[in-house]
């Protein structure tokens, strides 16, 4: 009986130390929410590719360009540079104390006679370690909103889905197969433009997933600030332009056509498209005070709270950069000089 009695503790200590780790495992694994109105990057810098993004604390995360677009951190000003991971990465995102990202290549795992590319949707720590796999498809864009991620995921057969992936990974939901690209989120709503049909202005609720019409009229690229939304006008030859939702009204901000442009809380960085003088332009909100920074083309403008970052059409090895506010352009040396020397 003494026996049975014994075997029986046992059997239940055995239980209780495994519920015990189980739970202990559960909270030290489990992924925190982030603050409500969590947004990972800028609209701005998600439509040039999203390769530079900062979170609330100043740091900085950033493709290095000179070392084949590996991840990097550093200070707002440039100091303090340190390379997190070789993977060739994009569309940069931070929330809480997590990185997520989209990775276009690698320096890849080799072995037993073949290479395996890793290319998909990850999330790390802000130092770079513990990376998790979050979606293997190849993506356009993705955006952290909260505790999810919306993700413009390429099918195999050439569709595009929507994705709503949790920060932890275990849900996952296609929202749309239209080909809708996140990137500009203002209170809780993603805003876009519709890519098949009309070209119309749209939002998403992320609370509750429901889609309506916010104006219908022809927008490329929509970044929604405040009250206005700035956009770039498709039956106006690509003029930028912002429409006031209080308002109701369209102010065409440029008598140029331009490629692509960002907006930041005192400017707007634009490329402007031109036979004859094209080049990287900034102004005002209003459009005012335009000023050529430099004569040539220019994409991927990122910027930061200090730095506008864009890089010479075709050439996707070096990077330039101006201080807000400046006109003095010069190359991002501070990110070529941290590249490890290969022994």
């Amino acid at each position: 009986m003494k026996d049975k009695i014994k075997a029986i503790l046992i059997i239940a200590g055995i239980f209780v130390v495994l519920a015990v780790l189980f739970i202990v495992n559960f909270f030290i694994n489990r992924i925190p929410e982030n603050p409500s109105g969590t947004v990972g990057n800028t609209a701005g810098n998600l439509y040039n590719g999203g390769y530079f993004c900062e979170d609330s604390d100043g740091k900085v995360y950033f493709s290095n360009s000179y070392d084949n677009g590996a991840l990097y951190v550093m200070n707002a000003n440039e100091t303090e540079i340190e390379r997190l991971s070789a993977s060739k990465v994009k569309s940069i995102n931070t929330g809480g104390d997590y990185l997520y990202y989209y990775m276009s290549d690698s320096s890849a795992s080799s072995g037993l006679g073949f290479v395996r590319r890793v290319i998909g949707v990850y999330r790390s720590d802000k130092d770079g370690g513990n990376l998790e796999t979050l979606s293997r498809d190849p993506a356009g864009t993705l955006l952290l909103v909260d505790n999810y991620i919306y993700v413009q995921s390429v099918l195999d057969n050439g569709g595009i889905n929507l994705l709503k992936i949790s920060i932890d990974g275990e849900e996952e939901t296609v929202l749309s197969e239209e080909k809708i690209y996140p990137a500009s989120a203002y209170n809780g709503r993603i805003y876009y433009n519709d890519n098949t049909n009309s070209h119309f202005l749209y939002q998403l609720d992320t609370y509750t997933g429901a889609t309506s019409t916010v104006v219908k009229y022809n927008m490329w690229n929509p970044v929604r600030q405040s009250d206005y939304v700035y956009f770039m006008d498709i039956l106006e030859n690509y003029k930028l332009c912002r429409y006031s939702l209080s308002e109701d009204k369209i102010e065409v901000l440029t008598s140029d056509r331009i490629d692509t442009f960002n907006v930041t809380d005192n400017y707007i960085y634009y490329q402007k498209s031109s036979d004859t003088q094209p080049g990287l332009v900034r102004m005002s909100l209003d459009g005012s005070e335009e000023i050529m920074l430099a004569e040539g083309i220019y994409n991927n403008i990122n910027t930061t709270s200090r730095y506008v970052y864009f890089q010479e059409f075709g050439n996707e090895y070096a990077t330039f950069k101006i201080a807000h506010g400046g006109t003095e352009v010069s190359e991002f040396d501070a990110a070529f000089n941290a590249v490890p020397i290969s022994e």
